[in-house]
């Protein structure tokens, strides 16, 4: 990752933890709005609007007041066409150093911010009357400069503790399934979907057992206790000797996954599937071209792993894709069956009418970014494992002992 994207990712982490430290240290009345309709955290109370728009400047030097320009004046123009609204406005950034004690952002800086010629703000000037008052902008208007962003993550975990979440539950569970509810809120496209008050959110966040694998939670520095953590709860889910498994991995969305796709399979197989016992022939579908596929067969082929994709005379077939495999004559013991694996495409899958929902699995493992709302999951368990990469899903089901 580059340095660019990291600071990117990080922008959008400072955001969400100040969100949650927001709707925990708010009262059981307020609605908190995430990616508010003003700006990014509108908290609404009895007595009107807070719109709190957040910014992290992790990679910058001293504060120049020419940085905050842009979100000064979309909170000028805001004041400008709703001025007779109740509302208050806070900007709240962190910079790596400020001095001390933090500038002061006044009518001056207002006035230098309409000042401006560059050309990105002028839209936001052209929109902004020259009537505006900005006395009384500022009698509404609060410049918070925020922690650095290893206190904040502190402090959303004191916050979380404080509002009655066990101990022993905060960083592998309630953290960062907090994170994660709120990068998932922060995308809908409704805005009454994105409103939601303390207690809803605690409530929540007390109902989840399971550990959330998701870009955002590993991009935590909870990380490797996170995938520990994750292990730990999946371990279960691979112990019975009968049991279906589907894994759908989202090829193009995983960095490693040309190097590590064989490498699972064969794993898979050497631990999970070589009894006689088990019985139920795993699935694996992959976000490959056919062509891709019958690489990775030819490649499983060369390990003595033979995997059958259901085709036959250039067509897929259903009841050749699900038939039981023959088992020739025991060898040690172990009778050899005629193939280990189940593979498609998931073009081949929705094209065929969701070959997925024919038989379904017991449990559907779903690596990568990939929409599974086509399937059916009723009775099935699902886990999502969004954001991590082939070797770190091959440590937390259990196939390696360290994911680097």
């Amino acid at each position: 990752m580059t340095r660019s994207a990291d600071y990117t990712i990080k922008g959008f982490l400072y955001q969400f933890h100040q969100t949650i430290f927001e709707i925990l240290g708010s009262e059981d009345d307020h609605q908190i709005t995430v990616e508010g309709i003003i700006e990014d955290i509108d908290i609404t109370t009895p007595t009107g609007i807070t719109a709190i728009q957040c910014k992290y400047h992790g990679s910058s030097g001293n504060f120049q007041v020419s940085t905050i320009y842009k979100p000064l004046l979309q909170m000028l123009q805001h004041c400008c066409e709703n001025q007779s609204s109740d509302i208050r406005y806070v900007l709240f950034a962190h910079f790596s150093i400020i001095s001390d004690p933090p500038p002061n952002i006044g009518k001056a800086e207002c006035e230098s911010a309409l000042k401006s010629t560059n050309k990105d703000l002028k839209k936001y000037v052209d929109k902004i009357s020259s009537a505006i008052n900005i006395d009384n902008f500022l009698s509404r208007f609060e410049m918070r400069f925020g922690p650095s962003y290893d206190i904040l993550v502190q402090k959303v975990n004191d916050a979380l503790r404080a509002n009655g979440i066990p101990e022993d539950s905060i960083e592998t569970l309630a953290y960062p399934n907090a994170v994660n509810a709120i990068a998932a809120v922060s995308i809908k496209h409704d805005p009454n979907e994105r409103k939601i008050t303390k207690k809803q959110f605690l409530e929540n966040l007390k109902e989840i057992r399971q550990t959330a694998i998701t870009q955002w939670t590993m991009a935590l520095k909870s990380k490797e206790k996170l995938l520990a953590a994750k292990r730990k709860q999946l371990k279960t889910k691979f112990d019975a000797n009968k049991c279906r498994r589907y894994f759908i991995i989202n090829s193009k969305s995983i960095e490693d996954f040309d190097d590590e796709i064989v490498k699972f399979i064969r794993g898979y197989r050497n631990k999970y599937h070589w009894k006689t016992a088990h019985l139920e022939t795993p699935l694996i579908c992959l976000t490959c071209e056919y062509n891709d596929i019958q690489g990775i067969q030819k490649r499983l082929h060369l390990q003595k792993v033979i995997a059958e994709d259901g085709y036959i005379g250039g067509s897929f077939e259903e009841g050749r894709f699900f038939r039981e495999p023959l088992r020739g004559k025991p060898v040690s013991g172990v009778a050899a069956p005629e193939f280990h694996f189940r593979i498609i495409s998931w073009e081949d899958n929705q094209k065929n009418g969701n070959v997925l929902n024919k038989q379904k699995g017991q449990y559907l493992f779903a690596l990568g970014e990939i929409e599974i709302s086509s399937l059916d999951i009723q009775d099935v368990e699902v886990e999502l494992l969004r954001g991590m990469n082939m070797k770190e899903f091959q440590y937390v089901i259990g196939l390696s002992d360290s994911h680097e």
